[in-house]
């Protein structure tokens, strides 16, 4: 039954994302950490998760969402709904059918119809207004469209953004700026059973805002949302951003904070501006009023404030400033975030911390998940700090993966490169980069990944200086085996020669000529290895930092590569990735050959894999295949790579991306490409009779390996495979059309490909 569901979701959603390309399958495989198979191994990671609850496919059971706004992710979880467990199916379908969402994302369901609703930041660039999708159920998948607000007598207001009548007077209207940087909260403030909102005004007050939902009063009842200020000063007290997690408190209901004698106290330079914070509202003491959680956007900590007031007037008399400082306390880079749901089926909501601060901040234990253990009320004890994290192939931020038969037993591993991960004694991550090897510990036909090294050749030596690293497999030396080409944040390469030979376990030393380092694109290199000027030689691209995608032409030798310190041409295919011009685009390109000839395809800041054909050594427009490449959206910084990990003819991609894991897809290419092994092509000289053949014909093959096969068709389609002990294979032709074909043969870790004509 899932696996029919699953099937009517990937179609719903092929529909839904693309009008020219389906959306690539979703795939997993086992992968393995210190012997502990990883539950959610290709869920992409987590860096600055939001958590809430939505019943995703309608069967009255709250499921899970998590946004990551470390790349504005959506990620889609299923509950197991075992009582006391924490207990998902990772099922990424569901999140085809949520819209695209920036900054915050938060599910309420305001009209309380059993579909979660989304209050989130608004699309449109340069504003700061809230916007709302309302939810519905459409053969039980969750869906959304767009809430629009009615604002009469209002031309200027729009309707699918948050506004509220103006104090200036009668029938006028003002928005409601909430900073990009910020979470609001949105709930039912003051027990009329609507959701209210509190939040701070971007750019003009440190002061709490209660917006009061209206829609009861009105006679609306849960249908509508109609926002009113009531109070600039919700809470009556202040937050300068300079104390930490500590607020200026009010000595009385009736005056907004701080006391006079605090007030004198502190020097505030802001000048009344909000510094960034995020709220979390919810009843602490079960008294019918709204306590407070809030974080500061220029500390680790949480504060929290107790609401000795009621639901109409919110009065808080006192605060944890290290909350919760009777069990753990918060102290998570940066600008920490608490949400508040029922994780584990035991009738109690739970709190999870995340940082939400998207620049460097903690980036493996960045999901803190305090149980709920009060009989009645709350009670947060922490149980651990990468919730969810801990079961993925999570590698702190920014992955670049490369795939190649490191250890010379014929399966296809994976080694990633990564820009760091967070240290708290040396915050950032440029002095944690380092490559990490998943080796292929499965079948031909059935991939399973262990991960064998966290600090694969070492190169975390390099890391206080330089980080971001991006590796690359390509014979640059003509020796018919895989080197190894590494990007890096400084824009060079670093270079490492296979000496070990076709077939054998991988053997590297680093080639320390300054040619490499001295090519350089300035940032963020992410090389590849491929002859693109048809000269026989081969070439290395790189993408960048800035986008674009530079070909450097080797004038060498095959088995002495030379290049130039500056790029051949620097803006090959006319490519930019960026999406402000001049700003970041991160380009990480990949060559796929075709039978119609060199695909390039190259990932994106925003996230998105392009695709090109026709790909020369050359700055004139390639030809788009397409902006959107299968529809895959991973985040920020998507870098792909390609091979066949199934051995069924049509090439997998591996992923990285700004969240620091990785995703699996199945795409929908004709692997035509040479495997990406320790061989080069036709390392097995075939002898082929007769061609051109009619019924059937006889490959000899210079081995005594077992064989594997497959035949294709000029357009890349497989119409023949199988396996055989024998050095003479046999293949019947007699039902292929008149055409020409290819025969690939591996045996014994090599591989030989060989034409034939079928008349």
């Amino acid at each position: 039954m899932r696996t029919i569901l699953l099937a009517i979701l990937l179609l719903f959603c092929s529909v839904a994302g693309s009008a020219q390309l389906q959306m690539f399958q979703r795939l997993t495989a086992p992968v393995f950490k210190n012997g502990v198979e990883l539950e959610y191994p290709f869920t992409g990671g987590l860096n600055n998760p939001q958590f809430s609850p939505a019943d995703l496919n309608n069967d009255g059971v709250e499921d899970l969402v998590i946004f990551d706004r470390g790349g504005n992710v959506v990620l889609t979880f299923v509950n197991r709904n075992i009582p006391g467990e924490i207990s998902y199916n990772f099922i990424p379908e569901y999140a085809c059918f949520f819209p695209k969402l920036v900054d915050f994302v938060l599910m309420r369901d305001f009209n309380q119809d059993g579909a979660a609703d989304i209050f989130c930041s608004s699309l449109a660039d340069g504003s700061q207004e809230m916007q709302v999708f309302q939810g519905y159920f459409d053969n039980n998948v969750l869906k959304f469209v767009p809430y629009k607000f009615n604002y009469p007598g209002c031309d200027y207001c729009d309707p699918y953004e948050l506004w509220y009548p103006s104090l200036s007077g009668a029938g006028n209207w003002s928005n409601l700026p909430v900073s990009k940087s910020d979470i609001p909260s949105v709930d039912d403030i003051d027990g009329d059973g609507d959701l209210d909102l509190v939040t701070f005004a971007a750019g003009t007050t440190t002061n709490l805002w209660f917006l009061r939902n209206e829609s009861v009063e009105m006679g609306y009842g849960l249908d509508s949302l109609k926002f009113r200020l009531v109070d600039d000063c919700w809470g009556r007290f202040y937050e300068n951003g300079l104390e930490g997690c500590r607020a200026r408190l009010s000595c009385s209901p009736d005056s907004c904070g701080p006391c006079s004698f605090e007030f004198q106290a502190v020097a505030d330079d802001r000048g009344e501006r909000h510094p960034g914070a995020t709220v979390l509202t919810y009843d602490q003491e079960g008294d019918g009023d709204k306590d407070l959680i809030w974080g500061n956007i220029s500390y680790e900590c949480l504060g929290m404030q107790f609401n000795g007031g009621d639901a109409d007037v919110a009065w808080m008399t006192s605060q944890d400033t290290a909350f919760p400082s009777y069990n753990t306390p918060v102290t998570l880079a940066n600008f920490p975030g608490a949400f508040l749901l029922d994780l584990d089926n035991d009738g109690k909501r739970d709190l999870v911390v995340s940082p939400n601060g998207p620049a460097v901040g903690e980036d493996r234990q960045c999901a803190w998940f305090y149980k709920n253990t009060a009989a009645t009320g709350h009670q947060f004890e922490l149980q651990t700090k990468s919730l969810f994290v801990q079961k993925m192939v999570d590698i702190g931020t920014a992955t670049h993966p490369a795939i190649a038969d490191v250890n010379g037993d014929g399966l296809l591993d994976i080694v990633t490169g990564n820009n760091g991960y967070f240290i708290p004694v040396n915050p950032g991550n440029s002095n944690s980069a380092s490559l990490h090897l998943l080796l292929n510990i499965g079948t031909p036909t059935q991939p399973r990944f262990t991960l064998a090294d966290e600090d694969w050749l070492g190169m975390s030596e390099y890391a206080p200086n330089d980080y971001d690293f991006a590796p690359a497999f390509g014979d640059v030396d003509g020796d018919n085996d895989l080197d190894l080409l590494v990007g890096s944040y400084g824009g060079g390469l670093y270079c490492y020669r296979n000496v070990a030979g076709a077939g054998n376990p991988m053997n590297f030393q680093q080639d320390f000529n300054t040619m490499w380092v001295a090519m350089d694109v300035g940032s963020s290199s992410t090389p590849a290895v491929v002859d693109l000027d048809g000269d026989g030689l081969k070439d290395v691209v790189m993408g960048e930092y800035q986008g674009n995608i530079n070909f450097f032409k080797n004038t060498g030798t095959p088995t002495e590569p030379l290049f130039s310190n500056q790029p051949t041409l620097t803006k090959i295919g006319n490519i930019d990735t960026d999406i402000i011009p001049g700003g970041p685009g991160y380009s990480a390109p990949v060559f796929l050959q075709t039978p119609n000839g060199m695909n390039l395809v190259t990932g994106s800041i925003n996230g998105q894999i392009e695709a090109y054909s026709n790909a020369t050594a050359t700055n004139d427009a390639y030809s788009v295949v397409s902006l959107t490449w299968g529809n895959t959206d991973d985040g920020n910084r998507s870098c792909p790579a390609f091979a066949d990990l199934d051995d069924d003819g049509i090439l997998e991609m591996v992923t990285g991306n700004q969240r620091g894991g990785l995703s699996l897809y199945k795409t929908a290419l004709v692997d035509c490409e040479v495997p990406v092994g320790t061989q080069e092509p036709n390392a097995l000289n075939l002898s082929v009779s007769p061609n051109p053949a009619r019924d059937w014909v006889l490959v000899q093959i210079p081995s005594e390996s077992p064989v594997r096969w497959r035949a294709f068709n000029a357009l890349g389609q497989q119409v023949a495979r199988g396996e055989t002990s024998d050095s003479n294979l046999i293949i019947s032709v007699s039902y292929w059309q008149t055409g020409v074909y290819f025969i690939e043969v591996v045996a014994g870790g090599l591989r030989g490909v060989a034409k034939v004509v079928v008349r």
